[in-house]
């Protein structure tokens, strides 16, 4: 029952051979994992990309304070928020008074004019009457928020 030469190098012959597959197996690179989630048609990932654009381009549009629903809630926020040097609402006067009379005693609902280097901005909405001045220029987004911040003030 001893095996004979022939047969015990045909079992070493095999047993080589089936060493290299399991070295070759072993060194071959692994699947890439399994994708997570669902799968998506080409019809649906068309709608993601365009919903992914649009949404890039309302964060070039919205200004910070409008994307986290932020409304100052005193006037001295909104001053610190925009950086004016002086704001005045109704009787309420913040900052160093500025000489801004004959802009504010014009009978517009929107004014945005420049003055030695100084923005002023005069907006009137629903019976209120908003006076800024500032070093900076405000766009028409921003513009727009502070005649929505009369609603709330």
């Amino acid at each position: 029952m001893y095996l004979q030469v022939p047969e015990v190098i045909a079992l070493v012959l095999a047993l080589v051979v089936l060493g290299v597959i399991i070295f070759f197996i072993a060194r071959r690179t692994p699947p890439p994992p399994p994708e997570l989630g669902t799968r998506y048609t080409p019809g649906e990932q068309e709608i993601i990309r365009q919903v992914g654009e649009l949404k890039e381009r309302l964060d070039k549009v919205i200004p910070p304070y409008g994307r986290v629903g932020y409304i100052p809630s005193s006037l001295e926020e909104l001053r610190d928020l925009l950086g004016f040097k002086y704001v005045k609402l109704g009787d309420k006067e913040i900052g160093e008074r500025m000489d801004v009379d004959m802009y504010e005693k014009l009978d517009v609902d929107l004014l945005q004019a420049e003055r030695g280097g100084e923005y002023v901005y005069v907006i009137r909405r629903g019976g209120k009457k908003l006076v800024a001045v500032g070093s900076q220029y405000l766009d028409y987004l921003t513009i727009r928020f502070l005649s929505e911040f009369l609603d709330y003030v």
